[in-house]
C-alpha cells in the first residue's frame, strides 16, 4: 500500500534492507554495503550520508586495488590485509551502516516499500568471482616472473 509522503513517513521510496546490506557485507566486502548504504539514503533525500557511503564505497574500491596489486609479491603475507579489511568493515558499521539501519526502524519500522535483493546479490557475485579469478591470474603471473629469476 502507496502512503504519500507525511512527518511521520518522509518518504516512500524503495530502499533495501540496511542491516541485509551490512550482513552481505561480510562476504562481498564493505564497498558492497556502503554502495547499497549509498543509494539508500539517496532515496531518503539523506544527501549527506550518501556522499559519505559513496567515499567509503570508493576507499573500499581502492583497497581493494591494492589488495589485488599485493599478489604480484607472493612473499608478502596477506595477514595485515585481512586484519584492514576487518577493521574496515567495522569502522563503516558503527560509523554509517548501524546509523541508517536505526534510522530506518524508527521512521518506518518494517512499513516501508523494499527493494529486491536479486540484480544487487548477482552483481555482487560476479564482481566477487571476477576479483578472485584476477588475483589468481595476478598470483600466477608473479609465481612465473618470480620462478624465472630464480633459475
Amino acid at each position: 500500500m502507496n502512503q504519500l509522503p507525511t512527518s511521520e513517513h518522509p518518504s516512500t521510496a524503495a530502499i533495501w534492507n540496511p542491516n541485509a546490506a551490512a550482513n552481505w557485507s561480510l562476504l562481498f566486502s564493505p564497498a558492497f554495503g556502503a554502495f547499497i548504504h549509498a543509494r539508500n539514503a539517496e532515496s531518503l533525500g539523506r544527501s549527506d550520508e550518501a556522499k559519505a557511503n559513496q567515499k567509503w564505497f570508493y576507499g573500499n574500491l581502492v583497497f581493494l586495488g591494492i589488495t589485488l596489486l599485493s599478489t604480484l609479491t607472493p612473499t608478502l603475507s596477506d595477514a595485515p590485509f585481512r586484519m584492514v579489511s576487518l577493521v574496515i568493515l567495522l569502522v563503516w558499521y558503527f560509523a554509517l551502516a548501524k546509523k541508517q539501519d536505526k534510522y530506518v526502524k524508527e521512521t518506518f519500522g518494517s512499513n516501508y516499500q523494499k527493494k529486491t535483493w536479486g540484480k544487487p546479490l548477482l552483481i555482487a557475485f560476479a564482481c566477487f568471482v571476477g576479483f578472485m579469478l584476477l588475483a589468481f591470474a595476478l598470483a600466477f603471473v608473479a609465481e612465473l616472473i618470480n620462478g624465472t629469476h630464480g633459475a
